[in-house]
């Protein structure tokens, strides 16, 4: 939207307006792992304050246009432009809707990650701190869903975007007055929809889309928040928990990538983030085996773009680290030069990596693929060894773990505890998550974990995993008082609102002598 289009309309309005919540129209000051924080309570910091200081609105280009824009919306942007012409479509920041939205608009579209506050990350941590009600994504696309702006003249409302099953799921569409929520990748589904919003057509209140040819996903026409490019899209590993597996799987050319790269770039993204659920997945083969010069070439071509400050791929799988350390070797010192990272005065590489689990059996059930080309046996040995040799080229990984599948045992869990005890030596950043059924995943009719059903194991596996992070990656806080008085303070209130529970592990985490948990004052 680099022309004058806005400025054209700004007293009609624009046809198809396209916007998102504040939280995911922030680079939050170009830290993608902050942006996280978005699934935490809104009592913690007063939002005005937040909006300002972290997750501050990203810049306008002259006719009030974001300048920069989450990914998915402007792929979606790219084909709404292809079939309706430019003049037609206008992404907005929700505080600039006033300047596109009027008596010739017919659409809005909407895309969010975390509409519900319902997701892995909001579930777990807006839990956890147990005070201060909704997160602050929701907090923020109810703000913007509820904006008497959007239905002044009757513009449809389309939903869109990873979150948009918790809106369905939630039973949240009628109150909030949504036309159409769109499921899945939008690409070839969404088009038809706006069309009919476009001709005035009534819109059915569900779509669950049909997945697009790859070759008809055009690419990006001006920049994404983060300057986020896709360089694979689906994963095959079979995990039941993730929305992903449900996609095909496809590389993008590295034209196709290089182009979008670049227009980040020429436009000040500063970052490249590579979108993917495995970087390792690029140009694989059938059997998940690497492509060890694909792989290579995509990181030292981005690399060699100027004006690229930052390279942040957004996932890896373990098992193909083990398979061919070889890569890690090549792309880790590339990595390291155009890392954002800074841990005591160490520069380090990240990727976020799912380890999940710790148990065999539930690798089996639940994730059979996540392995390959190993055996579930051999998960402690492969994770242990990817982080490893991860380590040893300055990547500190961020790894996910999930509590509380569905059918976990105490055997599970101590599984999973051994595990992370074999780690406790290693650079690694631990999000442990309570289990989520997503509307897209072949888990979707299990029930969610939650913090009142956990088992003391279950909470002290909770504990090992924040006691590793503050201890590396928060020596301040690591140290008295900081570290006994806050989490004290935690231990305190745990106990108030779950019982002893929740007291024993929190204590250990906090430092304090199980027998002075044994003595301690009744309440």
């Amino acid at each position: 939207m680099g022309g004058n289009n806005g400025a054209a309309h700004a007293e009609q309005g624009v046809p198809i307006v396209l916007t998102g919540p504040a939280t995911e129209m922030s680079d939050f000051k170009l830290n993608p792992f902050r942006a996280f924080t978005g699934g935490f309570p809104t009592a913690i910091v007063p939002r005005f304050l937040l909006r300002k200081y972290w997750y501050p609105r990203v810049p306008t280009n002259g006719n009030y246009t974001a300048k920069y824009a989450p990914y998915g919306m402007r792929k979606i942007e790219a084909a709404l432009i292809n079939a309706f012409g430019e003049q037609q479509v206008a992404v907005a920041h929700p505080y600039d809707l006033k300047t596109f939205v009027g008596p010739n608009t017919k659409v809005i579209g909407i895309t969010s990650m975390e509409p519900a506050g319902t997701g892995f990350v909001s579930r777990t941590y807006t839990s956890l701190v147990g005070f201060g009600g909704e997160p602050v994504a929701a907090a923020e696309f109810r703000d913007l869903i509820t904006n008497p702006l959007l239905r002044k003249w009757d513009a449809k409302i389309v939903l869109g975007g990873a979150g948009a099953w918790q809106i369905h799921r939630a039973k949240l569409q009628k109150s909030y007055k949504i036309d159409c929520i769109v499921m899945g990748e939008g690409e070839k589904t969404a088009i038809e929809v706006f069309r009919k919003a476009l001709n005035n057509e009534k819109l059915p209140p569900v779509i669950e889309t049909q997945p697009p040819d790859p070759k008809e996903v055009f690419p990006i026409i001006n920049p994404s928040v983060f300057g986020t490019v896709e360089i694979t899209r689906g994963c095959g590993r079979a995990c039941k928990f993730c929305s992903p597996m449900m996609r095909r799987r496809h590389s993008f050319p590295l034209e196709h990538i290089m182009q979008e790269v670049r227009l980040n770039a020429k436009h000040g993204t500063r970052m490249i983030i590579l979108a993917s659920e495995d970087i390792f997945l690029y140009q694989c083969s059938d059997k998940f085996l690497p492509n060890r010069k694909a792989v290579v070439e995509l990181i030292k071509s981005i690399a060699a773009v100027p004006d690229v400050e930052f390279i942040q791929p957004a996932h890896a799988a373990l098992a193909p680290v083990v398979y061919e350390p070889e890569i890690v070797e090549e792309i880790g010192p590339v990595l390291l030069e155009k890392s954002y990272w800074v841990t005591n005065q160490t520069r380090h590489s990240s990727v976020e990596v799912g380890i999940e689990t710790g148990s065999v059996r539930l690798m089996k059930k639940y994730m059979p693929g996540k392995m390959l080309p190993y055996k579930p046996e051999e998960w402690h040995d492969v994770v242990t060894k990817a982080v490893d040799i991860m380590n040893e080229n300055m990547i500190w990984p961020l790894a996910t773990l999930i509590v509380g599948l569905p059918e976990e045992t105490e055997d599970d869990t101590l599984a999973t505890l051994e595990l992370v005890d074999k780690l406790k030596h290693n650079k690694i950043f631990y999000v442990p998550l309570l289990f989520t059924s997503e509307d897209e995943c072949m888990l979707r009719k299990a029930s969610h974990m939650d913090l009142k059903h956990l088992t003391p194991l279950q909470w002290e596996l909770l504990a090992s995993c924040w006691r590793h992070n503050i201890e590396l990656f928060a020596a301040d806080l690591s140290q008295w008082p900081a570290r006994v008085v806050g989490m004290f303070a935690y231990a305190l209130y745990y106990r108030w609102k779950h019982g002893k529970i929740a007291l024993q592990p929190l204590l250990k985490l906090s430092g304090m002598n199980p027998q002075q948990q044994k003595d301690a004052p009744k309440t």
